[in-house]
């Protein structure tokens, strides 16, 4: 059997940063999703952090954003189980439409509003944004065109 090798035309233009270095997961319940983390795969320990954001915006709109975080490393991946809370988040939503599962790939940036902006000009819109004491985040809404949103992350 021949096989017969393609090439495929790639846009070139400035590339941003795409090292996917941590998988969110939303669950139902934080305290059980590490039970199961733990035992199938052995990943572990979970450092626990419960986030509230009063001045989180989510498409566009100033929301308070609530949630049960867990986060513990696999090999050079970092795993965060997202467990929503009260108010209406991303988060939220996805655990209403699709139940469980992969919600995000993250990576870290140096500049998120620089980044936000280049997304913005390609027409991807920001679906969630918060900015607390340690780290900056958004949402970017490309799960329609890649199947998943990607996060950008950024260390202040």
């Amino acid at each position: 059997m021949h096989r017969k090798e393609a090439a495929v035309k790639t846009i070139t233009k400035e590339a941003r940063p795409f090292r996917i270095e941590q998988v969110g997961i939303v669950v139902r319940n934080r305290e059980e999703a590490i039970k199961k983390f733990s035992s199938l795969w052995g990943i572990g320990p979970f450092r626990l952090w419960d986030v509230d954001l009063p001045e989180g915006i989510v498409r566009g709109k100033k929301t308070r954003c609530r949630a049960k975080l867990a986060f513990a490393q696999a090999g050079p991946i970092e795993f965060e189980l997202i467990e929503p809370g009260e108010g209406e988040t991303t988060w939220s939503e996805f655990l209403r439409r699709k139940g469980e599962g992969v919600h995000h790939l993250a990576m870290w940036v140096d500049d998120i509003a620089k980044e936000m902006e280049s997304y913005r000009k390609d027409g991807v819109a920001v679906l969630q944004f918060g900015d607390d004491k340690d780290t900056k985040f958004a949402y970017m809404d490309t799960e329609t065109t890649a199947g998943v949103i990607f996060e950008l992350l950024q260390h202040k």
